[in-house]
């Protein structure tokens, strides 16, 4: 069998230390080792180490205080903004991957330990919000988007680039097949948590992939996830036209 493969993101982002570290620096401000340390409660060498490797993949910036009394400036560290990566491409993919990843890990982990009510409507909720306009997770759309009742054959074609897009991003490694509106996922990047509660992160998955497609607009439709029909391979399928989103189906997973 064939090693996973694990994008960039998904290496540096892995451990859960790094992924609060990340979200502490994305809400905002410059901060200390010792600041962070007791923020998240890990040891400040560990802490030290989890921001190396978030600065050196291009998540984080390190830069000495700005002093105006003698002494030796200690060292902040904030998230790499938009103005950092402007002139690296490399650092902007990075940068949109990693507010993607902790946007997503934050929904998906609160859903554990409490009472979602139906897994469609959760899958409802959490799609639309995370994709809708101005949500962490909002689609890039090139383009005016097609309106409501536009069937054309570039409206689905449409929606096919967005979807596959927004899912390559997100590290499921699509494979999309137009004619049978299949999007084969060979990559799951939370696949420990989908092992314990599919209900909940595949749920989501597909109310993300149905408010993708809402967004670019068409004809198609997220109808149904098919978790675990192999190690780490799930599927997800399409249709046209029938209104509704269809829940998950759980009877083939092979956790």
């Amino acid at each position: 069998m064939p090693a996973t493969r694990r994008s960039p993101a998904e290496r540096t982002l892995a451990a859960a230390s790094r992924v609060d570290l990340l979200h502490i620096l994305q809400r905002g401000g410059s901060h200390t080792v010792g600041a962070l340390a007791r923020a998240t409660g890990l040891h400040e060498n560990t802490t030290r180490e989890h921001l190396a490797r978030l600065v050196h993949d291009g998540y984080a910036v390190r830069a000495p205080e700005e002093r105006t009394v003698r002494g030796r400036p200690r060292m902040l560290y904030r998230a790499a903004s938009a103005d950092d990566a402007r002139h690296d491409p490399i650092a902007m993919g990075r940068l949109e991957e990693s507010i993607a990843h902790v946007a997503l890990t934050k929904v998906l982990i609160s859903g554990f330990g409490r009472d979602l009510g139906p897994t469609r409507e959760a899958a409802r909720s959490a799609g639309r919000a995370l994709t809708a306009p101005g949500g962490a997770l909002e689609p890039p759309l090139d383009g005016d988007r097609p309106a409501d009742d536009d069937r054309s054959p570039a409206a689905e074609q449409r929606q096919l680039d967005a979807l596959e897009g927004h899912l390559d991003r997100l590290g499921f490694d699509p494979e999309r097949d137009d004619e049978t509106l299949r999007v084969d996922l060979w990559r799951c990047p939370f696949l420990e948590l989908a092992r314990e509660r599919p209900d909940v992160v595949c749920s989501v998955h597909l109310g993300l992939a149905s408010g993708v497609l809402e967004a670019a607009g068409g004809p198609l439709a997220a109808d149904r996830l098919r978790p675990f029909v192999g190690r780490e391979h799930c599927v997800l399928e399409l249709r046209r036209d029938r209104p509704g989103l269809v829940d998950v189906d759980l009877s083939e997973a092979r956790p």
